[in-house]
């Protein structure tokens, strides 16, 4: 009776797809859109703590952070946001849309099994 689709993006909804499609809405706007959603904070966070994390280290090896024991601290905390950074974006990624593509298996299958 109802075929499932073979192909689609669960993390895209129906209003963001045509958002993007249309030629009126700005970068931007789509941006903030997926943003909006937990993932896209986690994103902003870990790209975030990636930056952080590296510029921290950098400094520290520059010299700018005068105390040798100071700067091993800092480039210890910078290593440590950095790696937390990199698994946070990885799980991000790996793991968007997963939850809703079986939210969405499982309602095609109770209105199937339904009629």
């Amino acid at each position: 009776m109802f075929e499932e689709e073979e192909f689609k993006n669960p993390t895209v909804s129906n209003d963001l797809q045509d958002q993007i499609n249309s030629t009126k809405t700005s970068r931007i706007s789509v941006f903030m859109d997926k943003v909006h959603s937990v993932d896209g904070l986690y994103f902003i966070s870990s790209l975030l703590q990636l930056f952080l994390g590296s510029a921290v280290v950098a400094l520290s090896l520059v010299g700018s952070i005068q105390p040798v024991w100071v700067a091993t601290l800092m480039t210890v905390f910078g290593s440590i946001t950095m790696m937390s950074g990199l698994f946070m974006l990885h799980r991000t990624i790996v793991f968007a849309g997963t939850f809703d593509s079986l939210l969405q298996k499982a309602i095609k299958q109770v209105i199937n099994n339904q009629n």
